[in-house]
């Protein structure tokens, strides 16, 4: 009878009977921890679509979460979300990604070997810096990157020619006014773009700040900016 059913699909009435009888036959019978072991290892890995979420959450508007006040000590579900985590950073994983991130600081020394004789603080330069650092250096204006400013700031680049400081902004993490007026009061604490132009300006620099929406309409906006701050040194760039 087994093998004459198999591959044909259950009518939606018989579908219907099947699901109800089984919900009363685990009606009120706790699973063990056998069996909860087994359906946990069954969903790991598995993504549910976003109707499934949406349901789950609206369902559970209002309830106490289950693992309130439980620990990984106290509680074996907690504890196994520990061992997935340690599982997916083996160590071969973690070779691989300090292999990289050794790959990139030598090359990134190799072409910015100024920075090994200033008090730096290097990071990863991100796209729209890597696009102002081309705009300047086609202008083949001097610059500076990861240097302590006036023991104030770390702008993206200094022109200490021109005595000018260039800020490349992203729209999020500054709280762009077109893009991203309202941020987290996290974020908005630790945004402080007006108190350091203010102190640059006071010690004599001219601060040139461009933001991402800006470098998404034109890759050469911070060369722009400079050549129209060349034209009329007094005009200070927004």
């Amino acid at each position: 009878m087994s093998e004459a059913r198999k591959g044909k699909k259950l009518s939606p009435e018989h579908e219907a009977k099947f699901r109800e009888g089984a919900r009363k036959y685990w009606a009120g019978r706790p699973l063990t921890e056998e069996r909860k072991a087994l359906i946990s290892r069954a969903l790991t890995g598995l993504r549910q679509s976003a109707e499934t979420r949406a349901k789950k959450s609206k369902a559970h508007m209002g309830k106490i979460p289950w693992n309130k006040g439980l620990t990984r000590v106290t509680s074996p579900s907690l504890a196994r979300i520990g061992d997935a985590t340690r599982r997916r950073w083996t160590p071969e994983k973690r070779r691989i990604l300090s292999e990289r991130n050794t790959k990139f600081w030598n090359a990134w020394w190799a072409e910015h070997p100024e920075a090994r004789a200033t008090n730096a603080q290097v990071s990863r330069p991100t796209s729209i810096e890597l696009m102002a650092r081309n705009s300047i250096a086609r202008r083949g204006i001097p610059m500076v990157v990861s240097k302590r400013l006036e023991d104030i700031c770390y702008p993206d680049v200094i022109l200490p020619t021109l005595k000018i400081a260039v800020f490349c902004h992203g729209c999020f993490w500054h709280a762009c006014p077109v893009h991203c007026p309202v941020v987290p009061n996290w974020l908005r604490a630790k945004i402080k773009d007006k108190f350091v132009e203010a102190e640059l300006e006071k010690r004599g620099w001219t601060v040139l700040v461009a933001w991402e929406h800006e470098f998404k309409a034109n890759k050469d906006i911070v060369g722009a900016k400079l050549d129209a701050m060349m034209q009329s040194p007094s005009e200070v760039s927004e």
